[in-house]
């Protein structure tokens, strides 16, 4: 699928096309204003963004996708990361205020939506559950953001025992996404 730039998109919620249309009452899928790209991210960040970029072919029940996953988190020793990252999944689809965007697996490009989920994943890392949860309150409810946070905090935990870290800063920061909570209104509950 691709959207009006040509980038490849997924949700985790509806298909593309419907993402991008106006519907009543739903708020649109920010744009970056500078979109990182999966080079600026540690191995850490670039694993965690291409598992979750399958997501959607996960909770459809792919079993080639599944088997896809089961062997990367095998090879990079974090095999305990799979069921908590598809609670995750399962919570942003059955909660989310919007359409989440996640980009094919292909695309370069991170989005805003990308961005926020591993911040939060970061933030787990760093001991920061309650930042995680803040983060994640740009895509779900506080309730559903509590929850999906305390999932993703069993991702980060089975990365950061293979040493397997997201953040290159010892607040769970990423100097890669800095720019894109420097700005827009998720900056103030993010730092």
């Amino acid at each position: 699928m691709q959207d009006d730039d040509g980038v490849g998109l997924a949700t985790t919620l509806i298909p593309a096309e419907t993402a991008r249309r106006k519907r009543p009452g739903a708020a649109p899928v920010p744009r970056l204003p500078v979109e990182p790209t999966v080079q600026d991210l540690r191995f850490a960040g670039q694993l965690a963004l291409w598992s979750l970029r399958q997501g959607l072919a996960l909770l459809k029940g792919d079993s080639d996708t599944r088997h896809l996953i089961e062997e990367a988190f095998a090879v990079a020793e974090v095999p305990r990361a799979l069921a908590p990252l598809e609670a995750f999944l399962r919570i942003v689809a059955a909660g989310a205020l919007r359409p989440v965007e996640l980009r094919s697996p292909l695309v370069v490009a991170l989005g805003h939506d990308e961005a926020v989920i591993l911040r939060a994943l970061a933030a787990c890392q760093a001991g920061e559950p309650g930042l995680a949860g803040a983060v994640l309150g740009a895509l779900l409810p506080p309730s559903a953001a509590r929850a999906a946070a305390a999932a993703l905090a069993h991702v980060g935990a089975a990365f950061a025992l293979q040493g397997l870290r997201l953040a290159d800063a010892d607040d769970g920061r990423l100097s890669a996404l800095e720019a894109v909570f420097a700005q827009g209104a998720i900056s103030a509950r993010v730092h």
